[in-house]
């Protein structure tokens, strides 16, 4: 196991661009990376929120493939990953090439560049990705109210927004598959890639994200502390 005494020693090894392509690769690498870590803490809870820009900030390269199946990983159940993993397979092949469906400027390179979807159309559809839906809970009984968790608990790590509330001040377990209306949908049948990557979108949208780079950077920097994160299992792939 490699053990780096230093910030200077691990600023020298970030320059090094390990050969991480796959998934695998990382679970292989897990110690080393477990002490690149612990010589910076902030850099440390930073990953807790976006395993993949800590990754890249030390020196590791995923490609595309390994970059999807980590995020399914962090972010899935093993159901989850499978049916995620069908619905990628048929918006390749309609594409023609693998791209990443959840990155906006990707999917809009594909949607309009090469397929020309927008032609016929007034206006371009929202490419962002949706938001993530929470499930009405109802009781008979009368007092009865939805459990609720420590919104520092859940927002500081994946600061999703629905309907302008946050979803870490309800339970996460409220987090339900409730399908929400998507701006793709007036696309139509205008291409056969447009079935697999609405109901792609909408099983993206059932679980939190990663933190987006703005709030990694605050966290990385020390201008943002998080308060009671669990770390989540996304090196080792364990549930």
């Amino acid at each position: 196991m490699f053990q780096y005494h230093d910030v200077s020693e691990l600023r020298f090894n970030r320059k090094r661009k390990a050969a991480m392509n796959t998934f695998q690769d990382v679970q292989a690498a897990v110690h080393d990376i477990a002490a690149r870590l612990n010589v910076t803490p902030e850099l440390a809870r930073a990953a807790l929120i976006n395993p993949l820009l800590a990754l890249e900030e030390l020196g590791f390269d995923l490609d595309l493939a390994g970059r999807l199946e980590l995020e399914d990983r962090a972010r899935f159940s093993k159901k989850q990953i499978a049916e995620r993993q069908s619905l990628r397979k048929k918006i390749f092949a309609a594409a023609k090439r693998e791209f990443d469906p959840g990155q906006e400027h990707d999917l809009a390179e594909v949607l309009f560049d090469e397929l020309k979807l927008d032609e016929g159309i007034s206006k371009r559809p929202d490419l962002s990705p949706l938001l993530v839906p929470v499930r009405v809970v109802h009781s008979s009984a009368p007092k009865k109210k939805i459990a609720r968790v420590k919104a520092s608990k859940v927002a500081g790590q994946f600061p999703v927004k629905a309907k302008g509330k946050s979803v870490a001040k309800r339970d996460p377990s409220l987090i339900g598959t409730v399908k929400i209306s998507d701006p793709l949908e007036v696309l139509g049948s205008a291409h056969k890639i447009i079935s697999p990557l609405l109901a792609y979108r909408q099983l993206d949208a059932t679980a939190p994200r990663f933190a987006p780079a703005s709030l990694y950077h605050a966290v990385r920097s020390g201008k943002r502390r998080l308060a009671n994160i669990t770390p989540r299992a996304v090196v080792t792939g364990t549930a």
